[in-house]
């Protein structure tokens, strides 16, 4: 058992106290398991930036997800299951098809009309997010987005280029992630159309 388990009781409390909505509990886990999935991830997908992402994915799905722990098994193994699944769905994506831009008609490949209402929602999400990081995160955290999310820079890169260590930069991108998605209603829609 670690030390960060033993400050807080059994799986089952942890989990209660979460869904509660503890912050402080939510930030134990986390902190407790994330290099955990993510070594996990990194050791079957062979690549950084997919890994970083499963791991993500994994504490969002936990998010939605902790109201169906039974306590059956630990808390980690359940996870490592969600983890697994994740990971796995990474397998079964298609992989992108890649040819030459003057080869196959690749330059008239035609995009979905969207409407103007759609256009104009999405819009108004857009803005609503930048608000959220002019806002709510610090210049810190504007930088971590920046290179994250604009310029695709990978979490080592980022914490070296900050001086900030790999775990807080994590922790800092799981934040401002959960920031933008509980301030930005309809963000999901507009993401998953």
């Amino acid at each position: 058992m670690s030390t960060s388990q033993k400050s807080w009781g059994s799986d089952q409390e942890l989990v209660e106290r979460i869904m509660s909505g503890s912050q402080t509990d939510f930030n134990l886990l986390y902190d407790a398991y994330f290099n955990r999935v993510y070594r996990f991830a990194l050791k079957r997908l062979r690549d950084c930036a997919e890994a970083e992402d499963v791991a993500q994915e994994v504490f969002m799905t936990l998010l939605t997800a902790l109201p169906s722990y039974q306590g059956q098994s630990s808390l980690l193994v359940w996870i490592f299951g969600i983890t697994k699944n994740k990971v796995n769905r990474r397998f079964r994506r298609p992989k992108p098809i890649l040819e030459p831009l003057e080869e196959g008609g690749a330059l008239d490949v035609e995009g979905k009309e969207v409407g103007v209402e759609e256009s104009i929602e999405a819009r108004r999400v857009l803005t609503r997010c930048q608000e959220v990081i002019d806002e709510e995160f610090t210049e810190t955290q504007r930088a971590i987005f920046d290179l994250k999310h604009r310029r695709h820079q990978p979490i080592r890169t980022i914490a070296k280029t900050l001086g900030k260590s790999e775990d807080a930069v994590k922790a800092n991108l799981y934040r401002m992630r959960r920031v933008i998605n509980q301030s930005t209603p309809g963000l999901k829609a507009i993401l998953d159309h």
